[in-house]
């Protein structure tokens, strides 16, 4: 063999070597990238399900006051109704 033929298979060697362990490094970055946001959308999705359901309490606890609500109003317009008869 002769020595052309050996420095480019050693120069070639080396090459392919280096561009091995820069596909490994950077995918290792892009995995450990992709896991950084996977966590802090995990967070905040965890954050919007516990608003989402302080709002569902709120509404269900609206929803059941209603009633009462309607009832104290028709109450009030009633006794406003007897008085604007009085002073009329």
């Amino acid at each position: 063999m002769s020595d052309a033929v050996l420095v480019a298979i050693i120069t070639g060697g080396i090459s392919l070597l280096g561009s091995v362990l820069t596909i490994i490094s950077t995918s290792r970055k892009q995995q450990a990238e992709i896991d950084r946001k996977i966590a802090v959308i995990e967070t905040k999705l965890e954050v919007m399900k516990g608003d989402i359901q302080s709002h569902n309490n709120y509404a269900q606890m609206f929803s059941e006051n209603i009633p009462a609500i309607k009832q104290h109003m028709q109450d009030i317009d009633r006794r406003l109704d007897g008085i604007e008869r009085r002073s009329a």
